[in-house]
């Protein structure tokens, strides 16, 4: 899936985005789909840094049309669905990241030995594949 490109412990959300944008730019992935993994970056590390203490391991690897976000806490408890209502602010940043998700797997035991490591798969079309595919907006999300 390419070179991996891992983060430290106190990788913010800023950087991680950084990051993720160059791998994948490196591999021509721009558009709809770069966009949203650029989403499910932000809202795992801000929820890392919110909700766990930050991130102790942070991974992108892509090979087009994939792209794989890794980002490892030390709180083995999962992610949980916290329904509000629309006008308070948050808590739905969990159900986009599953929205956005291809796959989406949570571990326990993130490197170290504690903790969790969510994974997700995402899709990474480079333009020319993203080109041969029907349109896709935000309204198609979860539609697959």
């Amino acid at each position: 899936m390419g070179p991996p490109y891992s983060g430290h412990s106190s990788v913010t959300c800023e950087e991680a985005r950084r990051i993720a944008r160059a791998v994948l730019s490196a591999h021509g992935v721009g558009g709809y789909d770069i966009d949203a993994v650029l989403l499910v970056v932000t809202e795992l590390v801000s929820n890392a840094r919110r909700h766990a203490g930050g991130t102790t391991a942070f991974r992108v690897r892509c090979k087009p049309p994939r792209a794989v976000v890794e980002v490892a806490d030390s709180d083995p408890r999962f992610p949980v669905d916290r329904p509000s209502p629309a006008s308070v602010p948050g808590r739905f940043g969990w159900q986009m990241v599953k929205r956005l998700a291809e796959h989406l797997d949570v571990q326990t035991g993130a490197p170290g030995g504690t903790g969790k490591t969510i994974t997700v798969v995402c899709d990474a079309r480079t333009a020319d594949e993203e080109a041969a595919q029907p349109a896709r907006g935000w309204q198609d999300v979860g539609r697959r």
